[in-house]
């Protein structure tokens, strides 16, 4: 402790002034508790907290994880979200830490076309992301409000809930139909609830939840999320959301868009924002191998010109569309026929690319994809020369 004696000042004084610095020395060493540095959109964050399995302080959502149906939800959570953990998260932090090095350094935003509500993976393979734009076919719905619920509509929820996050916790893949016969009943409602749920899981507070229209300028408007939805794609949400202790706020996009070139034309305004969105890195799986297709040509052609980097498996831009003259290419994994529900998609060229030994194919220690039976995977990343 550092004693100050004022010239002139009697003991009383001296004291007083001895104590009031003890004092403050003593608050500037202990520990501050962190405060966010924005705000929270508590009715959403603590929506998301309860259907992601933690803990709340304000209700209705206290009283309802006394049930006998949250608890059970949380616990069966919590099993699978270990095994998740372990047998493909925990791998894809390392795999995206070697492997992503630049990709990770240099990209601000990913565009992620095809995805539907996989926000988990693109946050995992690029974490130092500021913008997020996801794009798909399910509609964007509400998180649920449970102030009146009866124990039997909660239970309702969660089986639905478990049942739309099935797919991807054992497959890596949402299902469409699977997603229509959950999403679109009067339970979980839309794919806000699972974008919600990602960014929970992973430890974000939500700063606030907006909807997004494209005006016929291409340029994009905010609204407030309670406003009428409207029911021809495009349109969307933006949740903005950061890490409790730090200073950065992110951004998730998702639009419900049809991709194909017949409404996804040129001159369409989702086609013009799209066009003036700055995106470094595109990511693709499980895309259905849409952009095989000429009816997909005019997204293939913008990803292409606009990426520095794409990641994707063998159902994204085929490889025939990355020339080694403009593009460097590393492989991982294993390239095997698509699965018998795509026909005409199989990709001679990528075969004999993973046959040469001149390609330096690497291994991949986790999975995704089609091929979960088999875990037989391919992963494909370019960089623009």
């Amino acid at each position: 402790m550092i004693v100050v004696l004022i010239e002139g000042s009697n003991m009383r004084q001296r004291h007083w002034i001895a104590s009031a610095l003890l004092l403050a020395g003593l608050a500037a060493a202990a520990p501050q508790t962190a405060r966010p540095p924005f705000p929270v959109d508590k009715a959403s964050d603590e929506a998301a907290r309860f259907i992601c399995g933690l803990s709340s302080t304000s209700e209705p959502w206290k009283k309802l994880q006394e049930t006998a149906e949250w608890k059970g939800f949380t616990e069966r959570l919590e099993k699978s979200w270990a095994d998740l953990d372990a047998k493909r998260l925990v791998p894809m932090r390392k795999w995206a830490e070697a492997e992503l090095v630049a990709a990770n350094q240099e990209t601000r935003t990913v565009f992620y076309p095809f995805g539907g509500p996989d926000l988990l993976t693109p946050l995992i393979l690029f974490p130092q992301a500021e913008t997020y734009v996801l794009l798909g076919l399910e509609f964007v719905g509400h998180l649920p409000n449970f102030d009146k619920a009866a124990p039997g509509n909660v239970q309702a929820y969660f089986d639905d809930l478990t049942l739309a996050l099935s797919d991807f916790i054992n497959k890596s893949y949402f299902i469409t139909h699977n997603m229509d016969a959950t999403l679109y009943g009067d339970k979980v409602e839309g794919v806000l609830p699972l974008l919600s749920f990602f960014l929970k899981r992973e430890g974000f507070a939500i700063s606030s939840v907006r909807r997004v229209d494209i005006l016929e300028s291409g340029e994009l408007m905010e609204s407030d999320f309670s406003a009428a939805r409207r029911i021809r794609r495009p349109y969307g949400v933006k949740i903005e959301f950061f890490a409790e202790g730090t200073s950065r706020l992110r951004t998730v996009y998702y639009f419900s868009a049809d991709l194909v070139d017949s409404v996804f034309q040129k001159d369409s305004p989702f086609h013009k924002w799209l066009e003036g969105l700055t995106f470094e890195t595109t990511y693709m799986k499980s895309a259905s191998y849409l952009p095989h297709y000429k009816e997909f040509s005019n997204i293939r052609n913008l990803i292409l010109a606009k990426s520095r980097f794409v990641l994707e498996d063998d159902t994204g831009i085929p490889f025939r569309y990355f020339p080694p003259k403009e593009w460097t290419s590393q492989l991982y994994g294993e390239y095997i026929q698509p699965i018998s529900d795509f026909k005409g998609v199989e990709q001679t060229d990528l075969k004999a690319a993973y046959a040469d030994p001149a390609q330096g194919v690497k291994p991949l220690p986790f999975h995704l994809g089609y091929h979960w039976s088999t875990s037989k995977d391919s992963v494909l990343f370019f960089r623009k020369k």
